[in-house]
């Protein structure tokens, strides 16, 4: 979507929400590119690095919590044969919906092989990170959301 296109779609997800639920949200995402909080313009540098970097979040079910949908989180960068993953958990929250979420354990692997693992601090809810989920396309192909920071970014569904 271009700029006009992610302004009107936010501006109806303040308002009407954004119809975004758990199941669609299930799956590999691509990083395509971040747009600076004003969303005047696409930050190409950064945009640029994060694909270079192969950046990618992964939404799943959290099987373990049937009273309330959890999802599990794992966002990723690759630096050639060493990637770093961050996993943890997440909910919606809200008519736009929030995707409040926090990350739980840190990982440097080389292909399958763990070269470190840390555990996180767990957070407080206030200081949890966050998307606000502004548009999901209608084939589910993109998905776009602002987050804590106030830049919009998207991601294509692999």
């Amino acid at each position: 979507p271009n700029k006009e296109k992610l302004i009107e779609l936010e501006r109806h997800a303040k308002i009407e929400g954004s119809g975004i639920k758990i199941d669609s949200l299930i799956g590999d995402w691509t990083f395509l590119s971040v747009w600076k909080k004003d969303i005047e313009e696409e930050d190409t540098v950064f945009s640029s690095l994060l694909r270079i970097f192969s950046a990618k979040i992964k939404f799943n079910k959290d099987l373990s919590t049937e009273n309330s949908p959890r999802l599990s989180v794992l966002a990723s960068i690759q630096f050639g044969l060493l990637t770093i993953e961050f996993s943890g958990s997440g909910c919606l929250k809200g008519k736009q919906p929030l995707l409040p979420f926090v990350f739980n354990l840190i990982e440097l692997k080389s292909g399958s092989n763990i070269l470190l693992s840390r555990s996180l601090k767990e957070l407080e809810e206030k200081e949890k990170s966050f998307f606000a989920l502004i548009a999901l396309e209608e084939n589910g192909k993109w998905l776009s959301a602002r987050g804590q920071g106030g830049a919009v970014v998207i991601w294509l569904k692999d």
